[in-house]
């Protein structure tokens, strides 16, 4: 019995120590329960470990763009710019990034802004060839949000171009 207890805690105590010695295990170990609380929508947990994991990989876009959307659910919209911001910065190809960073401005009424990363995540979608069908929506959620943004901006004639523009694709992607 006494042996028994001494393994038990020499293995507590080998897994305490693994946490704090080898920062990789501690990270994925955050990365995981920030997913679970992600997927969860329970976006103050979520961010609290995504915190954690930027911490020991700052450039992580996949954890930045989460944590921003978790900012952005939060209502911390200013976060949350600068979070995709930061994500984008570590990898410009992420589609999820520009939408949500493009929700965000949209939020702030910043609609120049809005628009311009809904161009950009337009323009990042053409220079693929092939995308997912989720792909596929998140390019005519930027259509759609565009047109929004520019007749905000009271731009008629360039809503209308988009508008016109969207139609086309919508065309092409039903067939």
């Amino acid at each position: 019995m006494l042996n028994r207890t001494i393994v038990i805690v020499i293995s507590i105590v080998v897994t305490i120590l693994l946490y704090v010695l080898i920062p990789g295990l501690k990270n994925d170990r955050d990365y995981s329960l920030a997913n679970v609380a992600f997927q969860s929508d329970k976006w103050e947990k979520a961010s609290i470990y995504y915190e954690k994991v930027i911490s020991y990989e700052p450039h992580s876009s996949k954890a930045l763009t989460r944590l921003g959307y978790c900012y952005l659910k939060l209502g911390h919209l200013n976060k949350a710019i600068e979070t995709f911001q930061k994500s984008l910065h570590a990898d410009s190809s992420h589609f999820r990034t520009y939408r949500w960073l493009g929700d965000a401005f949209l939020q702030k009424k910043a609609y120049s802004d809005a628009a311009k990363t809904y161009e950009q995540l337009i323009s990042v979608y053409r220079s693929h060839h092939s995308l997912s069908k989720e792909d596929a929506d998140d390019y005519m959620y930027a259509f759609d949000k565009l047109v929004l943004c520019e007749l905000e901006l009271q731009n008629d004639p360039l809503a209308l171009r988009q508008l016109h523009e969207f139609t086309s694709v919508l065309r092409t992607k039903v067939k």
